[in-house]
């Protein structure tokens, strides 16, 4: 037994050194560096746009009218259905007219009256007439005895203050005959007040429209100034937004450019201005109107900002009164920019930059200048060229002097991306064959123009 013991150990240092020989020859460990990494890369992509700015905006009926009592009376009947459209003068509500018709019948009396009294005051002015005749007639006869000293004084002053009342009464009925005149005319006017009034009780709409609910009952007491419903007419509306001075300095700007030498900016050439509007459900801006007002008092200082106003057809009842939209207003003629995807402009404390591959395969860094950001789509002023290859994806395991194993693509601007307009149908009505109007998406689009903020 000790003899086997003895054989195992004498055999293990000859083991372990015969691997320890064998390590020692094996081949050397060297360094292998990873391979280049993967990016994706592409090219910009040149694009037409036209600038315009977009703002928040609220909708509102060109026509809309409140339906009031002008008298006070008990509501008789209702004669419409809620909701419903109706004409200017159709009958909405009959209010009591009972004591209305009495005032009439009473005003009616009252002038009948007038009339007879200013046939009384004109006869009493012939008879009045006829007496200051007689007595001056006397007192030209008394006058002549007098001087032919066939008369007595007393007789010649007699003659005269009869001659002088006769005077007064002639002019006091010439002034009865004007005082019933104008009672009369009070009359007149008293009754038609009273036919006013009566005509009042029968409610009427004053607009073509849809009506709304109505605010009384049957059998309610109503006042002057009652509101009863109100009547909308939905045919056009307006919306009306704000735009900060800076925007509107730029868009005055433009549209100065587009006039001749020397002429003014006036009214109607904001008015020619198309403005496009779009509802929280809408892809792109669907609707079409024009520019139709802007506040004459200017920018509010408080807020610093300008009030305007569009107008826009809605046949289709696309709108609503009170719908909050959105405005967009183009700021000038299409011009063609360079666009690359927002992602791919990085910033840091030297500024906005792009990572671009250099014909060595190895990353550089590009500052570039971005005027405006729009839709996931940055607008590249300058620091780029239409063959510079950008780094889009493995951004984060690039960096500049880095060789990269690049892959090329090709990135296009979606139409509901970038709410590209479509060109105008005939760009011969508005002279300029090569002009290209911004009006919104609809996706279907051939001939494009985008707008970019």
């Amino acid at each position: 037994m000790k003899r086997v013991q003895t054989s195992l150990l004498v055999g293990l240092p000859v083991t372990v050194m015969f691997a320890f020989m064998i390590g020692c020859n094996s081949a050397k460990n060297d360094y292998q560096p990873p391979p280049p990494p993967d990016v994706t890369v592409t090219t910009p992509v040149q694009q037409q746009i036209t600038p315009f700015m977009e703002q928040n905006g609220v909708v509102e009926a060109v026509e809309e009218a409140d339906v009031r009592s002008r008298v006070l009376g008990f509501v008789e009947s209702i004669d419409f259905e809620p909701g419903r459209e109706v004409t200017a003068g159709q009958v909405l509500y009959q209010i009591e007219p009972d004591q209305y018709e009495a005032a009439v019948n009473s005003a009616q009396a009252s002038v009948e009256s007038a009339e007879a009294a200013i046939e009384v005051a004109k006869a009493l002015v012939g008879t009045a007439e006829a007496e200051a005749m007689r007595t001056a007639q006397n007192l030209v006869r008394e006058r002549s005895m007098m001087e032919k000293q066939a008369g007595s004084q007393a007789q010649l002053d007699a003659a005269i203050a009869e001659n002088d009342a006769a005077v007064a009464a002639l002019k006091s009925a010439k002034a009865n005959v004007q005082a019933a005149i104008a009672d009369k005319s009070r009359s007149e006017a008293t009754l038609a007040q009273a036919k006013l009034d009566l005509g009042y009780t029968t409610v009427t709409s004053p607009i073509d429209g849809r009506i709304a609910k109505t605010d009384v009952k049957t059998g309610n007491l109503v006042e002057n100034g009652t509101k009863l419903t109100a009547v909308v007419n939905h045919e056009r509306m307006f919306a009306n937004f704000s735009v900060s001075d800076r925007e509107i300095l730029r868009l005055m700007k433009a549209k100065r450019a587009a006039l001749p030498p020397d002429t003014k900016l006036t009214e109607p050439d904001w008015s020619t201005i198309k403005v496009y509007l779009r509802r929280e459900s809408d892809d792109g801006f669907p609707i079409t109107g024009f520019l139709d007002y802007v506040d004459q008092e200017g920018v509010d200082p408080a807020t610093g900002t300008l009030g305007l106003r569009a107008v826009f057809e809605n046949a289709d009842d696309l709108l609503i009164p009170g719908l909050f939209v959105t405005i967009r207003m183009p700021l000038g003629d299409p011009r063609k920019v360079t666009l690359v995807p927002e992602y791919a402009v990085l910033r840091d404390q030297r500024g906005q930059y792009c990572l671009v591959i250099n014909a060595e395969k190895k990353v550089e860094r590009a500052n570039v200048s971005v005027s405006q950001n729009v839709s996931g789509w940055s607008v590249v002023e300058s620091g780029l060229t239409m063959d510079s290859r950008i780094v889009i994806d493995g951004v984060q395991r690039a960096r500049p002097g880095l060789e990269v194993n690049a892959t090329d693509t090709t990135v296009e601007v979606s139409d509901l991306e970038l709410m590209r307009g479509i060109a105008d149908p005939d760009p011969s009505d508005s002279g300029e064959s090569d002009k290209v109007d911004a009006v919104p998406a609809t996706g279907d689009a051939e001939t494009t123009t985008s707008e970019v903020e």
